[in-house]
């Protein structure tokens, strides 16, 4: 696989993450989940327009951010998007869905020889910590919080 097959792949992911979304909004009753699973929705469309339009040219000039992984996922029970019926089980689900994305990409960009590939990757790895990041910090301030 090369470069733009990676982006090709990466943005059809994205595509599948955002079908994962619309679909799981219709598994909950709760509002705020049905917001929360919109807005992970579009931000998925969001990452699939940016690679899309993805310049491998930039590919080099990468220099990954600092970005603080609350390791909440790691406590977590896996749970199935047909067991969604929760806030929590959509939170859950989502950061489980996230870390597995970029567990996906720090694989591969340690096992390429291809320089540019390992870079793509960490961009990639970065773009699904982010997202992680800011559904681990949601379930910090809601979830543990209530308890």
């Amino acid at each position: 696989m090369d470069v733009k097959e990676l982006v090709v792949k990466a943005a059809k992911e994205e595509e599948k993450s955002y079908k994962f979304y619309m679909d799981a909004i219709d598994l909950t009753e709760d509002a705020a989940a049905k917001l929360w699973l919109k807005e992970l929705a579009d931000e998925e469309i969001k990452h699939k327009e940016m690679l899309e339009n993805f310049d491998t040219s930039q590919i080099t000039k990468f220099e990954p951010g600092e970005i603080q992984d609350l390791h909440i996922t790691e406590f977590l029970i896996d749970k199935d998007v047909s067991d969604i019926k929760t806030f929590q089980d959509v939170l859950i689900v989502s950061m489980k869905k996230e870390q597995k994305a970029y567990n996906f990409y720090v694989s591969m960009a340690q096992s390429s020889d291809n320089e540019d590939m390992r870079n793509l990757c960490k961009i990639l790895a970065q773009e699904e910590l982010k997202h992680k990041h800011k559904i681990e910090l949601y379930y910090d301030d809601i979830i543990f919080r209530e308890n």
